[in-house]
């Protein structure tokens, strides 16, 4: 395979999942129970490494341009959208619990949850701060607190035997 034909498969390649992403995010901005800034990150980067048009768009939408702006130069998430994308998948979580049964949905739910959560809240919430503060680490524990109840919850539910 030649060189330039390799590019163009990657290139596209990121053109792909940065439109998928930006219609996850889409989603999100419609579902309450699905973040939207964690998907329009993503779409950011595909379209950095794929289309400068597209990346400009994004960085200049009047919306989210900001945010994304921000994130670009400084790697920050505003706390609005730290407690919404945790609120967010949490709701996902509980509902994906109380209407399927236990299995690896909920399993893969929780671990992107915590991942997603971790990662987020690791990040400033202003371009002056380092980190996170107290109250968004303490917000960051109890949340993956809450989950570990309700996974464990979920699988002491669904594997006790049943007493009919």
């Amino acid at each position: 395979m030649s060189r330039n034909i390799h590019q163009n498969l990657v290139k596209y390649a990121y053109l792909f999942g940065g439109i998928v992403s930006l219609g996850l995010a889409l989603i999100g901005a419609i579902l309450p129970i699905m973040p939207t800034t964690v998907f329009l990150i993503i779409a950011l980067w595909c379209f950095s490494k794929s289309s400068a048009r597209l990346e400009h768009w994004l960085l200049t939408h009047p919306k989210f341009g900001h945010i994304l702006s921000n994130w670009q130069r400084y790697k920050i998430v505003p706390k609005p959208a730290k407690f919404f994308a945790a609120a967010g998948m949490s709701a996902s979580l509980i509902i994906s619990g109380l209407l399927f049964s236990f299995g690896w949905l909920q399993v893969t739910l929780f671990l992107l949850f915590a991942f997603i959560c971790n990662y987020l809240f690791a990040k400033p919430s202003c371009p002056n701060s380092q980190g996170n503060s107290q109250q968004e680490k303490r917000f960051n524990i109890a949340l993956s607190a809450v989950s570990c109840v309700l996974l464990c919850y979920w699988f002491i539910v669904e594997y006790s035997p049943s007493t009919y």
